[in-house]
């Protein structure tokens, strides 16, 4: 039976999530977070170090929909045999409804967006073909930014794949 890997891959983020005080809150509201440096953000939260901002325990990882695709490939001969834009998939309903989204609206917190590039996910799996409608989208929305946070394939859960930074941007919670 051919083997088969499915990949999301494009534009997406990796958002560390900082508690604040209301103190430091007030602080970052009055930084241009779109013109600090990461020691200007790092000063404010009182870390040792600038690598503390992209390390946290709760971090949201995944692809956005509007700039990745979905590409499966067979793996015997490296033949693309799908592909397709994440948001044609969601619109054109060639996919399963069993997706699910999950939101993340807190208070006090600081977001630090590393934008990142690269394969997000991939699975591998055997049979006959690809079918679209075994795909399961699963996606975590964070104060407004839709990710591609996982998938599934007949049941299967999709591993981490490799990507990189494009860039820092911070935003404040919502609340």
């Amino acid at each position: 039976m051919p083997k088969f890997t499915i990949d999301i891959h494009g534009r997406g983020s990796e958002i560390n999530t900082h508690n604040v005080t209301s103190e430091q809150m007030e602080k970052l509201n009055h930084l241009n977070l779109d013109e600090c440096t990461l020691e200007d953000v790092a000063d404010i939260l009182e870390f040792d170090d600038t690598f503390s901002l992209i390390e946290s325990d709760e971090i949201y990882i995944g692809a956005h929909p509007e700039n990745s695709r979905l590409t499966v490939t067979q793996q015997d001969n490296e033949t693309e045999v799908f592909s397709d834009e994440i948001n044609s998939l969601i619109f054109s309903e060639t996919i399963s409804n069993q997706d699910s989204t999950t939101e993340i609206y807190q208070k006090n917190k600081l977001y630090v967006n590393d934008n990142i590039k690269g394969n997000f996910f991939t699975l591998e799996f055997e049979g006959e073909k690809f079918d679209s409608q075994h795909l399961e989208l699963h996606f975590t929305e964070v104060e407004g930014i839709e990710l591609v946070s996982s998938f599934k394939y007949k049941g299967e859960e999709c591993t981490f794949g490799d990507y990189w930074s494009k860039g820092i941007v911070y935003f404040l919670s919502n609340e």
